[in-house]
Protein backbone atom coordinates (compact mmCIF):
# COMPACT_ATOMS: atom_id res chain seq x y z
CA UNK A 1 0.00 0.00 0.00
CA UNK A 2 2.47 2.32 0.94
CA UNK A 3 4.82 1.35 -2.30
CA UNK A 4 1.74 2.41 -4.40
CA UNK A 5 0.59 5.37 -2.53
CA UNK A 6 4.45 6.96 -2.98
CA UNK A 7 4.63 5.68 -6.71
CA UNK A 8 1.43 7.17 -7.88
CA UNK A 9 1.62 10.40 -5.10
CA UNK A 10 5.21 11.17 -6.95
CA UNK A 11 4.64 10.35 -10.80
CA UNK A 12 0.50 11.21 -10.89
CA UNK A 13 -0.89 13.63 -8.81
CA UNK A 14 -1.26 14.16 -4.78
CA UNK A 15 -3.75 11.21 -2.81
CA UNK A 16 -6.77 13.21 -1.90
CA UNK A 17 -7.13 11.51 1.30
CA UNK A 18 -5.29 11.73 4.93
CA UNK A 19 -6.17 7.91 5.59
CA UNK A 20 -6.15 4.48 3.78
CA UNK A 21 -7.12 1.30 4.32
CA UNK A 22 -7.69 -2.27 3.63
CA UNK A 23 -10.75 -3.99 5.30
CA UNK A 24 -11.07 -7.98 5.31
CA UNK A 25 -13.85 -9.75 4.57
CA UNK A 26 -14.88 -13.67 4.48
CA UNK A 27 -14.34 -15.78 1.45
CA UNK A 28 -17.73 -16.15 0.40
CA UNK A 29 -17.05 -13.97 -2.43
CA UNK A 30 -13.12 -13.81 -4.10
CA UNK A 31 -12.48 -10.21 -5.04
CA UNK A 32 -10.81 -6.59 -3.94
CA UNK A 33 -12.47 -3.09 -4.81
CA UNK A 34 -11.68 0.57 -4.03
CA UNK A 35 -13.91 2.84 -2.67
CA UNK A 36 -13.11 6.36 -1.48
CA UNK A 37 -9.90 5.97 0.75
CA UNK A 38 -11.07 2.18 1.97
CA UNK A 39 -10.28 -1.37 0.40
CA UNK A 40 -12.60 -4.33 0.96
CA UNK A 41 -9.87 -7.01 0.36
CA UNK A 42 -11.33 -10.59 0.09
CA UNK A 43 -9.11 -12.74 2.66
CA UNK A 44 -8.96 -15.53 0.33
CA UNK A 45 -6.81 -13.34 -2.47
CA UNK A 46 -4.55 -11.80 0.43
CA UNK A 47 -5.05 -12.91 4.19
CA UNK A 48 -4.60 -16.29 3.68
CA UNK A 49 -2.80 -16.72 0.34
CA UNK A 50 1.03 -17.75 0.74
CA UNK A 51 3.27 -17.38 -2.09
CA UNK A 52 5.91 -20.42 -2.41
CA UNK A 53 9.10 -18.36 -3.14
CA UNK A 54 10.61 -21.28 -4.65
CA UNK A 55 8.31 -21.50 -7.45
CA UNK A 56 10.08 -19.65 -9.71
CA UNK A 57 6.47 -18.96 -12.00
CA UNK A 58 4.75 -17.78 -8.41
CA UNK A 59 3.22 -14.39 -8.48
CA UNK A 60 3.02 -12.52 -5.45
CA UNK A 61 -0.58 -12.07 -5.17
CA UNK A 62 -1.27 -10.06 -2.06
CA UNK A 63 0.68 -7.07 -3.40
CA UNK A 64 -0.23 -7.49 -7.24
CA UNK A 65 -3.98 -7.04 -5.91
CA UNK A 66 -2.69 -4.78 -3.36
CA UNK A 67 -1.45 -2.13 -5.42
CA UNK A 68 -4.10 -2.42 -8.57
CA UNK A 69 -6.65 -1.59 -6.06
CA UNK A 70 -4.65 1.95 -4.04
CA UNK A 71 -3.94 3.17 -7.98
CA UNK A 72 -7.79 3.07 -8.60
CA UNK A 73 -7.70 6.14 -5.96
CA UNK A 74 -6.08 7.68 -9.44
CA UNK A 75 -7.73 6.12 -11.91
CA UNK A 76 -11.48 6.03 -11.43
CA UNK A 77 -10.87 8.12 -8.90
CA UNK A 78 -9.43 11.25 -9.29
CA UNK A 79 -10.15 10.75 -13.14
CA UNK A 80 -13.22 9.54 -14.26
CA UNK A 81 -13.73 8.69 -18.29
CA UNK A 82 -17.08 9.04 -20.45
CA UNK A 83 -19.42 6.31 -20.68
CA UNK A 84 -18.26 5.26 -24.28
CA UNK A 85 -16.46 2.84 -25.49
CA UNK A 86 -12.84 2.31 -24.27
CA UNK A 87 -13.64 3.46 -20.90
CA UNK A 88 -12.42 0.69 -18.80
CA UNK A 89 -9.03 1.62 -21.09
CA UNK A 90 -7.99 4.83 -18.43
CA UNK A 91 -9.53 2.81 -15.33
CA UNK A 92 -8.89 -0.86 -15.17
CA UNK A 93 -5.59 -0.44 -17.97
CA UNK A 94 -3.66 2.38 -16.00
CA UNK A 95 -4.32 0.27 -12.59
CA UNK A 96 -2.91 -2.46 -14.17
CA UNK A 97 0.16 -0.33 -15.78
CA UNK A 98 0.49 1.94 -12.12
CA UNK A 99 0.54 -1.88 -10.21
CA UNK A 100 3.20 -3.52 -12.79
CA UNK A 101 5.42 -0.24 -12.35
CA UNK A 102 5.37 -0.89 -8.19
CA UNK A 103 5.89 -4.41 -8.80
CA UNK A 104 9.08 -3.88 -11.18
CA UNK A 105 10.58 -1.25 -8.61
CA UNK A 106 10.08 -3.67 -5.71
CA UNK A 107 10.98 -6.84 -7.27
CA UNK A 108 13.34 -5.77 -10.43
CA UNK A 109 12.34 -6.03 -14.12
CA UNK A 110 13.82 -9.28 -14.79
CA UNK A 111 10.71 -10.35 -12.63
CA UNK A 112 7.87 -9.31 -14.08
CA UNK A 113 8.23 -11.93 -17.41
CA UNK A 114 6.10 -14.25 -15.05
CA UNK A 115 3.55 -11.87 -14.53
CA UNK A 116 3.22 -10.92 -18.15
CA UNK A 117 3.27 -14.60 -19.28
CA UNK A 118 0.34 -15.39 -16.85
CA UNK A 119 -1.33 -12.25 -18.65
CA UNK A 120 -0.71 -13.38 -22.09
CA UNK A 121 -2.16 -17.05 -21.20
CA UNK A 122 -5.13 -15.01 -19.89
CA UNK A 123 -5.86 -12.71 -22.55
CA UNK A 124 -5.56 -15.60 -25.43
CA UNK A 125 -7.91 -17.83 -23.22
CA UNK A 126 -10.32 -14.93 -23.39
CA UNK A 127 -10.39 -14.13 -27.17
CA UNK A 128 -10.51 -17.92 -27.59
CA UNK A 129 -14.11 -17.76 -25.88
CA UNK A 130 -15.16 -14.44 -27.13
CA UNK A 131 -18.88 -15.25 -28.04
CA UNK A 132 -19.22 -11.33 -29.30
CA UNK A 133 -16.82 -9.03 -30.63
CA UNK A 134 -13.32 -8.68 -29.44
CA UNK A 135 -12.68 -5.45 -29.59
CA UNK A 136 -9.27 -2.81 -30.22
CA UNK A 137 -7.83 -1.39 -26.77
CA UNK A 138 -9.07 1.83 -27.46
CA UNK A 139 -12.76 0.49 -27.91
CA UNK A 140 -12.85 -1.96 -25.31
CA UNK A 141 -16.33 -2.74 -23.51
CA UNK A 142 -16.88 -2.94 -19.93
CA UNK A 143 -17.33 -6.70 -20.11
CA UNK A 144 -14.13 -7.33 -21.60
CA UNK A 145 -11.73 -7.98 -18.79
CA UNK A 146 -9.29 -10.12 -20.51
CA UNK A 147 -8.76 -6.96 -22.62
CA UNK A 148 -8.71 -4.45 -20.45
CA UNK A 149 -6.63 -6.34 -17.83
CA UNK A 150 -4.71 -8.61 -19.41
CA UNK A 151 -4.26 -7.22 -22.48
CA UNK A 152 -3.65 -3.61 -20.96
CA UNK A 153 -0.82 -5.08 -19.10
CA UNK A 154 1.08 -6.29 -21.63
CA UNK A 155 0.45 -2.90 -23.94
CA UNK A 156 1.46 -0.43 -21.57
CA UNK A 157 4.52 -2.68 -19.98
CA UNK A 158 5.45 -2.76 -23.66
CA UNK A 159 5.04 1.02 -24.49
CA UNK A 160 6.72 2.11 -21.39
CA UNK A 161 9.37 -0.43 -22.24
CA UNK A 162 9.93 1.29 -25.92
CA UNK A 163 9.76 4.94 -24.83
CA UNK A 164 10.53 5.24 -21.04
CA UNK A 165 8.87 4.58 -18.21
CA UNK A 166 9.34 8.16 -17.35
CA UNK A 167 7.65 9.84 -20.60
CA UNK A 168 4.48 7.45 -19.92
CA UNK A 169 4.24 8.86 -16.57
CA UNK A 170 4.63 12.22 -17.82
CA UNK A 171 1.80 11.65 -20.14
CA UNK A 172 0.01 10.73 -17.27
CA UNK A 173 0.41 12.77 -14.82
CA UNK A 174 -0.60 15.55 -17.27
CA UNK A 175 -3.81 13.81 -18.59
CA UNK A 176 -4.86 13.29 -15.29
CA UNK A 177 -3.97 17.00 -13.95
CA UNK A 178 -6.20 17.97 -16.64
CA UNK A 179 -9.14 15.48 -15.72
CA UNK A 180 -9.28 15.30 -11.79
CA UNK A 181 -11.75 15.90 -9.52
CA UNK A 182 -13.83 17.59 -13.11
CA UNK A 183 -17.32 17.25 -14.58
CA UNK A 184 -18.10 16.89 -17.64
CA UNK A 185 -16.91 16.73 -20.53
CA UNK A 186 -15.14 13.66 -19.33
CA UNK A 187 -12.08 12.17 -21.60
CA UNK A 188 -12.38 9.60 -23.66
CA UNK A 189 -9.98 6.71 -24.41
CA UNK A 190 -8.80 8.92 -27.73
CA UNK A 191 -7.63 11.88 -24.90
CA UNK A 192 -5.50 9.32 -22.98
CA UNK A 193 -3.95 7.88 -26.02
CA UNK A 194 -3.07 11.45 -27.43
CA UNK A 195 -1.62 12.14 -24.54
CA UNK A 196 0.66 9.33 -24.84
CA UNK A 197 1.65 10.30 -28.83
CA UNK A 198 2.56 13.54 -27.71
CA UNK A 199 5.91 11.98 -25.76
CA UNK A 200 6.52 9.02 -27.95
CA UNK A 201 9.42 9.61 -30.24
CA UNK A 202 8.52 9.40 -34.28
CA UNK A 203 10.13 5.67 -34.66
CA UNK A 204 7.69 4.71 -31.93
CA UNK A 205 4.30 5.96 -33.31
CA UNK A 206 3.63 2.61 -34.85
CA UNK A 207 3.07 1.29 -31.42
CA UNK A 208 -0.47 2.78 -31.23
CA UNK A 209 -1.90 1.62 -34.31
CA UNK A 210 -0.71 -1.72 -33.44
CA UNK A 211 -1.40 -2.08 -29.67
CA UNK A 212 -3.93 0.22 -29.34
CA UNK A 213 -6.26 0.74 -32.36
CA UNK A 214 -5.91 -2.87 -33.94
CA UNK A 215 -5.56 -6.55 -32.39
CA UNK A 216 -2.12 -7.36 -33.16
CA UNK A 217 -0.41 -10.75 -33.10
CA UNK A 218 2.78 -11.68 -33.08
CA UNK A 219 4.84 -14.97 -33.82
CA UNK A 220 8.41 -15.02 -33.15
CA UNK A 221 10.38 -17.76 -32.81
CA UNK A 222 14.40 -18.64 -32.32
CA UNK A 223 15.47 -20.70 -34.57
CA UNK A 224 19.24 -21.63 -33.88
CA UNK A 225 21.94 -20.46 -31.50
CA UNK A 226 25.97 -21.17 -31.53
CA UNK A 227 28.67 -19.50 -30.07
CA UNK A 228 32.18 -19.53 -30.63
CA UNK A 229 35.09 -18.15 -27.57
CA UNK A 230 37.16 -15.14 -29.10
CA UNK A 231 40.80 -14.83 -28.31
CA UNK A 232 40.20 -11.71 -25.90
CA UNK A 233 38.01 -14.42 -23.24
CA UNK A 234 34.19 -13.29 -24.85
CA UNK A 235 31.89 -15.33 -26.96
CA UNK A 236 30.21 -14.47 -30.19
CA UNK A 237 26.88 -15.61 -30.39
CA UNK A 238 25.66 -16.55 -33.99
CA UNK A 239 21.90 -16.26 -33.72
CA UNK A 240 18.25 -16.61 -36.42
CA UNK A 241 15.56 -15.79 -35.41
CA UNK A 242 11.82 -15.67 -37.02
CA UNK A 243 9.20 -12.60 -36.96
CA UNK A 244 5.60 -12.40 -38.42
CA UNK A 245 2.96 -9.66 -37.22
CA UNK A 246 -0.94 -10.18 -38.03
CA UNK A 247 -4.16 -8.62 -37.69
CA UNK A 248 -7.31 -9.70 -36.76
CA UNK A 249 -10.58 -8.49 -37.03
CA UNK A 250 -12.92 -8.83 -34.05
CA UNK A 251 -13.77 -12.42 -35.07
CA UNK A 252 -10.78 -13.77 -35.36
CA UNK A 253 -9.96 -13.77 -38.70
CA UNK A 254 -6.22 -13.02 -39.07
CA UNK A 255 -4.01 -11.68 -42.33
CA UNK A 256 -0.15 -10.75 -41.97
CA UNK A 257 0.98 -6.91 -42.14
CA UNK A 258 4.51 -5.49 -43.05
CA UNK A 259 6.81 -5.45 -41.14
CA UNK A 260 8.92 -2.21 -39.62
CA UNK A 261 9.06 -3.20 -36.21
CA UNK A 262 11.76 -2.96 -33.12
CA UNK A 263 12.02 -6.11 -31.01
CA UNK A 264 14.26 -7.73 -28.50
CA UNK A 265 16.58 -9.40 -28.92
CA UNK A 266 18.86 -11.39 -25.83
CA UNK A 267 21.14 -13.43 -24.41
CA UNK A 268 21.19 -15.22 -21.28
CA UNK A 269 23.92 -16.91 -18.99
CA UNK A 270 23.04 -20.14 -17.55
CA UNK A 271 21.74 -18.69 -14.14
CA UNK A 272 18.79 -16.27 -16.34
CA UNK A 273 20.82 -13.46 -16.21
CA UNK A 274 20.88 -11.04 -19.36
CA UNK A 275 24.40 -10.37 -21.05
CA UNK A 276 22.89 -8.77 -23.84
CA UNK A 277 18.74 -7.30 -24.58
CA UNK A 278 18.97 -4.46 -26.98
CA UNK A 279 15.98 -3.55 -29.36
CA UNK A 280 16.38 -4.11 -33.46
CA UNK A 281 14.83 -3.19 -36.36
CA UNK A 282 13.00 -5.88 -38.48
CA UNK A 283 12.06 -5.40 -41.91
CA UNK A 284 11.52 -8.69 -43.09
CA UNK A 285 10.43 -12.01 -41.02
CA UNK A 286 13.89 -14.13 -40.79
CA UNK A 287 16.96 -12.44 -39.26
CA UNK A 288 20.34 -13.52 -38.53
CA UNK A 289 22.23 -11.80 -35.55
CA UNK A 290 26.28 -11.68 -34.37
CA UNK A 291 26.68 -10.68 -30.69
CA UNK A 292 29.74 -10.64 -28.35
CA UNK A 293 28.80 -11.35 -24.79
CA UNK A 294 31.41 -11.44 -21.94
CA UNK A 295 30.25 -14.53 -20.41
CA UNK A 296 29.32 -17.90 -21.44
CA UNK A 297 26.15 -17.41 -22.95
CA UNK A 298 23.54 -20.37 -22.72
CA UNK A 299 20.20 -19.13 -24.31
CA UNK A 300 19.45 -16.80 -26.48
CA UNK A 301 16.33 -15.50 -28.48
CA UNK A 302 13.69 -12.74 -29.58
CA UNK A 303 11.61 -10.80 -27.23
CA UNK A 304 12.73 -12.93 -24.52
CA UNK A 305 10.55 -11.38 -21.78
CA UNK A 306 7.23 -11.69 -23.81
CA UNK A 307 6.62 -7.96 -23.71
CA UNK A 308 4.80 -8.80 -27.49
CA UNK A 309 1.44 -10.76 -27.41
CA UNK A 310 3.16 -13.51 -28.91
CA UNK A 311 0.55 -16.77 -29.98
CA UNK A 312 3.65 -18.90 -29.20
CA UNK A 313 5.46 -17.50 -26.41
CA UNK A 314 7.65 -20.81 -25.87
CA UNK A 315 9.78 -21.02 -28.92
CA UNK A 316 11.29 -17.61 -28.27
CA UNK A 317 14.22 -18.49 -26.59
CA UNK A 318 16.72 -21.61 -27.54
CA UNK A 319 20.01 -23.28 -26.32
CA UNK A 320 23.03 -21.69 -27.50
CA UNK A 321 25.51 -24.57 -28.28
CA UNK A 322 29.01 -24.55 -28.63
CA UNK A 323 31.36 -25.62 -31.34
Amino acid sequence: MKDTLDYCSTNFNPYQFHQLRIIEFPRYRTFAQSLANTIPFAESIGFITRINDKDKEAVDLPYYVTAHEVAHQWWAHQEISANAEGATSMVETLAQYSALMVMKHHYGPESIKKFLKRELAVYLLGRAIERNEERPLYRVEPNQGYIHYNKGSLVMYALQDYIGEDKVNQALSEFIKAYAFKGPPYPLSTDFIGRLQKVTPPEFQYLFDDLFENITLYNSRAKSATYTKLGDGKYQVHLSVEFHKDRADGHGQEHAVPIHDWVDIGVLDKSGKYLYLQKQKFDRSDADFDLVVDRLPAQAGIDPLNKLIDLRPNDNLIKVTGP
